[in-house]
């Protein structure tokens, strides 16, 4: 049995769990920015969302174990930025964000954005590719963006949809294995796909490894440059040619994955922004809202704690 539960604005703190039996589906209003998310979350390698009428504008960041299936219903975004022409993503388009692959979302001028998105673990993706292909060599990268045929937004939706009121475990995979099959003749095979981590530099490695590491620890760029054998412009340098990000930026997403790990637990926001080494409640508030376009309040009310 599903439900569906409309939560606006303050009356969150209204809301309770639902059994085991029931799938959760919620409706999020941030008044602040007059943002409606819809998320649900099955802990099963796949997630969905909805974003209606937002301006939010996100920082380049990227999903390491994820690829991202967007359908823009409303409104256009740049992908990449407006310095990107070609990362325009208009209604009727697909957005795809491959494992990896440094992203942002920036709204057209005067723009409000809605979508619906689907979350999906990259092993588990890759896994239901090569089955579909027999045998694929790599994991599929798509195009960024592109203009979505019918069929193609339908079965989006239907899965998206699927997965929203709780389908159970069979159904859910049909779903997913007919989205893929749809999908993976978009997949572009020029070269091979490597799911993160996949910069083979050890210097590099180490850097990435220490700025993973204890989220807590007030970490200089000079400590960490020197465990990598660098000095600390060319660490910056050479760290941000192969991740795409600063290591400050990098460091800053992997302590926002962990943040939704631990408020998904139950965890309070201050605990959680002890925990991550934010400097306050406030400061970690700010930064959560930045890259995930929630307040850490509404993200955790809305996703079972």
């Amino acid at each position: 049995m599903s439900r569906e539960i409309l939560l606006p604005g303050k009356n969150l703190s209204r809301w309770k769990k639902s059994n085991k039996n029931d799938t959760l589906f919620i409706m999020l209003q941030d008044r602040r920015d007059s943002v409606d998310f819809n998320y649900t979350d099955h802990e099963s390698g796949v997630a969905v969302m909805s974003v209606l009428s937002s301006a939010h504008v996100f920082p380049k960041h990227s999903h390491e174990t994820y690829y991202i299936l967007g359908l823009i219903e409303n409104g256009a975004t740049y992908c990449y930025g407006p310095e990107r022409e070609d990362s325009l993503a208009a209604p009727g388009s697909f957005f795809v964000i491959n494992p990896g692959q440094v992203h942002s979302g920036v709204p057209a001028a005067g723009s409000r954005v809605s979508y619906r998105m689907l979350s999906i673990n990259a092993e588990r993706f890759s896994a239901l590719a090569e089955e579909i292909e027999e045998g694929s060599p790599s994991p599929p990268e798509f195009p960024l963006t592109f203009a979505a045929s019918p069929r193609e937004q339908a079965q989006l939706t239907r899965t998206y949809s699927g997965i929203v009121t709780g389908i159970n475990p069979l159904g859910r995979d049909e779903l997913l294995y007919e989205l893929t099959a749809l999908l993976l003749p978009r997949a572009e095979r020029k070269h091979p796909l490597q799911l993160p981590p996949y910069v083979r530099h050890p210097g590099l490695q180490r850097g990435a490894e220490i700025l993973r590491g204890d989220l807590e620890e007030k970490l200089s760029l000079a400590q960490i440059a020197a465990e990598a054998g660098m000095s600390p412009y060319h660490f910056i340098r050479s760290f941000k040619r192969a991740y795409g990000l600063s290591p400050h930026v990098y460091r800053t997403q992997q302590r926002i994955g962990i943040a939704k790990k631990l408020l998904r637990s139950g965890n309070s926001l201050a605990d959680t922004a002890l925990a991550l080494g934010f400097y306050d409640q406030s400061h970690f508030s700010n930064t959560f809202r930045a890259y995930t376009g929630l307040s850490p309040s509404a993200y955790r009310k809305g996703t079972g704690s």
